[in-house]
């Protein structure tokens, strides 16, 4: 295929790289004077009627990812009938390219991973999972500061093919079990992938190779965590530890986290576990003490009221200065008819008093909560998958005191349909081959005073006394996708 000129308005300049999932392009953006990177993805997607709503609505929630370990994405659209997005342009090569070079030492391994951790655990906080976490995803500037790409691809084509086809889903050689299955996944199979990576970064190879990708996803699922110190037998024997976490078949077993895994790989690596915290979307870290630790609502208060007296004390001061040097208008003898008195001039006091009244924004806000800190969402599945007269249904079971929201603008709906056991069972039909995106929620009870307490765009944890960053309606939410059958209706 000939090298386009032009993509929409961006110049194309040379192909980066070419794959099942997408070809990448170097191009020049006029209207800003700055290099970028475009991803076409290929024009077989587009027979399932479904990618296009699915993309534009995926590629909306990938942009919105805003922290300074995170390749931003610029711009969206569509060319020779292909969409396309565009990224930054990283010129400090991938991953991929430094582990070629040789193993990467343990300090070097936890400085990345720890970057990459933050970036992976703000995106889960926003509902988004990686699903496609490799090195070659892991890009760096002219600084030589790391950089997660491709957020949410793999989401966006998985419908479009299968692991026996062109494997875009995800990567098998990355692929954590469950994801392998086709089951439900969350932020745990991020955290197996970083685990996969951190073995590749220190051996310089994969754990796992078969001669085909279908072997390779096999023995993700069935075989035990290679030994990183039979490899390497130098390495301390936690860091074996650590991989074996990470990896773990049973993502209960894991990780909760990617900064749990983060200060597991610092703690081998400088003796202690890092400043680890989760980062607002301008890249601030969260409201910390000088000791590193959250600051209190005493001691916010404590500031407040300091800083009242303070002002009090100012203005009682100016006042009786006022008073002590007002211009000295009495006469040395008594006017006629007044008498002269011994006594001597009375002093005025100036007595200042402030009642402090509460603010209007309501109590100093609450510290912001770690990354390992979410509010607890509620169970859900998909049970059945039935054609019915050549109309598909889908049912799920969930939390009864759960509620559910259906996400999707194609005509899916779902409706209650009995409450056993506890247990909500809900039935959901669409278009042949759908994906229902189903919303559901368990939101936490807060008072006006908790609430308060935050910002708008965060939500009190009551258990942990901090502000946990997701809007409250969001507070307690998974989505769950739910496909239906194709019933040649």
């Amino acid at each position: 295929m000939p090298l386009p000129e032009k993509i929409g308005r961006y110049e194309v300049k040379s192909e980066l790289g070419r794959g099942g999932m997408a070809t990448v392009y170097r191009a020049f953006d006029p209207n800003f004077d700055r290099e970028v990177a475009i991803k076409v993805l290929p024009r077989e997607m587009l027979h399932d009627p479904q990618f296009r709503s699915r993309f534009e609505r995926e590629i909306k929630m990938i942009a919105s990812l805003e922290h300074p370990s995170i390749v931003p994405v610029y711009d969206t659209g569509e060319f020779n009938e292909q969409p396309y997005f565009v990224m930054r342009f990283m010129n400090g090569g991938s991953l991929s390219d430094v582990i070629e070079k040789g193993g990467i030492s343990i300090q070097d391994t936890a400085k990345i991973v720890e970057k990459i951790a933050q970036g992976l655990a703000y995106a889960h906080r926003k509902g988004v999972i990686h699903r496609d976490l490799k090195p070659d995803n892991i890009l760096f500037d002219e600084n030589g500061e790391p950089f997660i790409s491709d957020f949410g691809v793999a989401k966006l084509t998985e419908s479009t093919s299968n692991l026996t086809g062109s494997g875009v889903i995800g990567t098998p050689a990355y692929m954590s079990p469950e994801q392998a299955q086709g089951v439900e996944i969350d932020q745990r199979s991020d955290v197996y992938g970083l685990g996969v990576i951190v073995y590749q970064m220190l051996s310089g190879h994969q754990p796992y190779s078969a001669d085909t990708p279908m072997g390779v996803v096999v023995k993700h699922i069935t075989e035990p965590v290679p030994e990183i110190l039979k490899v390497l037998p130098d390495l301390p024997p936690e860091v074996d530890a650590v991989i074996k976490t990470a990896m773990a078949k049973d993502k209960n077993q894991r990780y909760e986290n990617t900064i749990e895994l983060a200060k597991a790989m610092n703690t081998i690596a400088f003796g202690h576990s890092g400043n680890l915290t989760f980062n607002t979307n301008s890249g601030i870290t969260s409201r910390l003490g000088a000791t590193g630790k959250p600051a209190s609502r005493k001691w916010n208060t404590g500031l407040i009221v300091t800083g009242i007296v303070a002002l009090v004390a100012v203005i009682g001061f100016l006042l009786l200065r006022n008073q002590l040097l007002a211009p000295d208008v009495t006469s040395t003898a008594p006017a006629p008819g007044e008498t002269q008195s011994d006594e001597p001039p009375a002093l005025v006091t100036v007595v200042v008093t402030a009642t402090l009244q509460p603010t209007a924004t309501g109590p100093a806000f609450a510290p912001a909560c770690s990354a390992d800190i979410a509010f607890p969402t509620p169970i859900a599945r998909l049970t059945d998958n039935l054609c019915n007269q050549k109309i598909p249904y889908a049912y799920a079971m969930m939390e009864e005191n759960a509620t559910f929201t259906v996400l999707n603008t194609d005509g899916s709906k779902c409706r209650q349909e009995a409450v056993k056991n506890g247990e909500r069972i809900v039935s959901c039909t669409g278009p042949s081959f759908a994906v229902v995106q189903l919303q559901v929620c368990k939101v936490p009870e807060l008072s006006e005073q908790e609430l308060a307490q935050c910002s708008p765009d965060s939500t009190f944890n009551a258990e942990n006394g901090c502000c946990i960053a997701i809007p409250k309606e969001e507070a307690g939410c998974r989505v769950i996708e739910i496909p239906l059958k194709g019933c040649g209706g």
